[in-house]
């Protein structure tokens, strides 16, 4: 026997949002990959402002004027931690906070968090002398790549927690196929992924994920779809390609929403 509801809100006192009131660019968490000199850094300047900018490629000089950056060179993960904690204060005191986090680009970010591992496991790392008194730590277990997955993890968690855009930015390099890959030969599939290669499964962790190139007439191009070269891809009502500028991606995002909600009411 049925019975009519005493509420005709199925989801009442459970934790949630309505994914009518959610929307894509409300908060932004974005995975950029491009070979060296096409334009990475110059997209991910495009994003909302004010923006914390951490450049682990210490190439802070390509940045020079563009408005609205606040710049750290070859952050250790410590440096990090540390903002992390003050943002994480002044978001409980209802301070303000960011538009965008950076990182620049998690390929070098990668040895920073290697450093802060073998900091505090030093058993992880082996040392190889360079020269007469130098020497440098190469990880000798496979825990220091379990460590620096979980470590991207934990960051983009902390920073969607407090609803801040994001950006990492990653070098990228042909995918390797794992299962066709010998000790002696090593195949690809053809596509781009990012590097270091075990990081690939943390773009998962991004709405957004473009690769940016460059031509020889210097034209920009973002690619926001997946497509035979990468898998690309965008919850905004983007094209597959887009001029380099994420706000402008946003503006027609919007537009093409309220023109849709418009016909939708018609």
């Amino acid at each position: 026997m049925s019975t009519s509801p005493s509420t005709p809100n199925p989801f009442l006192n459970m934790k949630g949002t309505a994914s009518e009131q959610i929307t894509a660019e409300e908060q932004l968490r974005i995975a950029i990959m491009g070979l060296p000199k096409t334009g990475k850094s110059w997209l991910a300047a495009t994003a909302p402002k004010p923006i914390r900018y951490y450049d682990h490629d210490n190439r802070a000089a390509s940045l020079a004027g563009k408005p609205g950056l606040y710049i750290t060179s070859r952050p250790t993960m410590l440096d990090v931690e540390s903002d992390l904690s003050v943002m994480k204060a002044n978001f409980h005191k209802k301070l303000a906070l960011p538009a965008t986090i950076v990182h620049d680009t998690v390929t070098y970010m990668n040895r920073a968090m290697e450093e802060e591992i073998f900091r505090q496991d030093p058993k992880l790392a082996r040392s190889i002398k360079v020269g007469n008194n130098t020497s440098i730590k190469m990880r000798n277990s496979w825990d220091v790549i379990n460590g620096i997955q979980r470590y991207v993890e934990y960051l983009v968690a902390e920073y969607t927690g407090l609803g801040v855009n994001l950006i990492f930015v990653f070098h990228e390099k042909d995918e390797k196929d794992r299962s066709e890959s010998t000790a002696t030969e090593t195949k690809y599939t053809g596509l781009i992924t990012v590097d270091p290669q075990y990081l690939q499964n943390s773009l998962s962790l991004f709405n957004e994920v473009y690769r940016i190139t460059v031509d020889g007439a210097r034209k920009y191009t973002v690619t926001c779809k997946p497509n035979y070269d990468v898998r690309a891809s965008t919850t905004m009502l983007l094209d597959v390609n887009e001029p380099p500028d994420i706000m402008a991606m946003i503006a027609k995002h919007q537009k093409k929403r309220a023109e849709l909600a418009a016909a939708a009411t018609k």
